[in-house]
């Protein structure tokens, strides 16, 4: 009866591709996996065990055969006793791992698939309650704009604050602890200094909130000290800054149609962008950092921006036809940028979504990523370009 080689028993199976990991790190010479995160080294593991449960049960199924014995192993592992579905995955191009579970035993019995619970649709996300909470956004913010500041600043300060709490868990999957008080104190001040004191206050409010940033890290002494500092600034000026810009735009003449304006040229850009993108979409723009936006939703993006800005800016501010389509243009470009941003950000900490706040986006950031470019790329145009071209 012949016995298997410990050498070979005790040697790690060769994993060349883990799904859920599209790029990750690779030995040169051997092209074996090299996992940088704990998630992805429980992954790793997991998938060499069952290919480990896999050779030992075909070594015992051999042994068998040879002595006679019926084959009960691949049975009982729940492994399938069909020899051509039971293919040696040493030999095979590529491993597929959907979930990985903490615990390492094999299942004795196939486990069923789980039943979705919620309505996805092709893009990834549940897309009756994406439509309902973008309403919901939309009409809060329509409320805010056109009747009661009041009501846009409580829901500027509520998003800002959620925002920045979603952040500083994304960070902390790396041991970067942002500094939430400072955030915090910077994500209600900012936005009330560019309410009472325009563009020079929130400024001003911008330069102590990272002086009280940078103080309160060093003294609290955070593992990695000048990530946690850095984390903190991009949260103030992602958010708080950001988003203050349209405080200021909302207070100068027809701001509330600027901003709306604004306001409704990301949601088409976003809208038509997924729309195009989730029915005709093939060419990914950047695989590796986006992987569901492509070209084609791109260029959905950009039609559907351009649309409604020149009917928006031509009905209600009276500029010619082709200022609408500058308009729509460079704030689809920006809310691009924002959106790209974001899925930089989640791509470098491995997250999928920054939160799960608002049902059928994910978290507040996933909502704000591309508004929080495009409004201070606004206020730049309404304000200083515009009128430069215009006379």
């Amino acid at each position: 009866m012949s016995t298997p080689d410990p050498k070979s028993e005790q040697q790690f199976p060769v994993v060349t591709q883990l799904d859920g990991f599209p790029d990750p790190v690779r030995d040169p010479e051997t092209g074996m996996i090299v996992p940088q995160t704990r998630r992805e080294r429980r992954a790793l593991e997991a998938a060499q065990q069952r290919m480990r449960a896999r050779r030992t049960a075909r070594q015992q199924q051999a042994q068998d055969q040879t002595n006679g014995i019926p084959d009960e192993t691949t049975e009982d592992l729940g492994l399938g006793s069909d020899p051509s579905s039971d293919l040696d995955t040493e030999e095979a191009a590529v491993l597929s791992v959907k979930e990985v579970a903490v615990d390492d035993d094999v299942p004795s019995q196939p486990l069923p698939a789980a039943p979705s619970e919620e309505p996805v649709s092709r893009a990834g996300r549940n897309l009756p309650a994406a439509i309902t909470v973008g309403l919901v956004l939309l009409a809060a913010a329509a409320l805010g704009i056109f009747w009661s500041s009041l009501v846009l600043a409580l829901l500027v300060a509520i998003l800002v604050t959620l925002g920045i709490w979603e952040l500083a868990q994304v960070t902390k999957t790396k041991n970067i602890h942002l500094a939430l008080t400072p955030a915090w104190v910077a994500g209600l001040g900012i936005p009330a200094a560019a309410w009472f004191g325009g563009i020079d206050a929130m400024v001003f409010a911008l330069f102590g909130s990272i002086l009280l940033s940078v103080f309160w890290t060093a003294v609290g002494e955070p593992d990695r000290p000048a990530a946690s500092m850095a984390s903190t600034l991009l949260s103030i000026l992602w958010l708080p800054f950001f988003l203050s810009f349209g405080i200021t735009l909302l207070q100068e003449p027809d701001g509330s149609f600027l901003l709306m304006t604004t306001v409704l040229a990301v949601v088409a850009s976003d809208t038509f962008g997924y729309i195009v993108g989730a029915t005709l979409g093939k060419h990914r723009m950047a695989p590796k950092i986006s992987p569901k936006k492509s070209w084609e939703g791109f260029f959905g993006s950009l039609v559907g921006a351009v649309g409604i800005s020149m009917l928006v800016t031509h009905f209600f501010l009276e500029y010619p036809w082709w200022v609408g389509s500058i308009i729509g243009t460079v704030l689809m470009l920006a809310a691009t940028a924002g959106d790209f941003a974001a899925s930089m950000i989640k791509r470098d900490f491995g997250v999928k979504d920054m939160g799960t706040t608002l049902p059928g986006h994910g978290g507040v950031m996933d909502r704000l990523d591309s508004i929080v470019f495009a409004v201070p790329v606004g206020y730049t145009l309404f304000v200083v370009v515009l009128p430069l071209i215009l006379g």
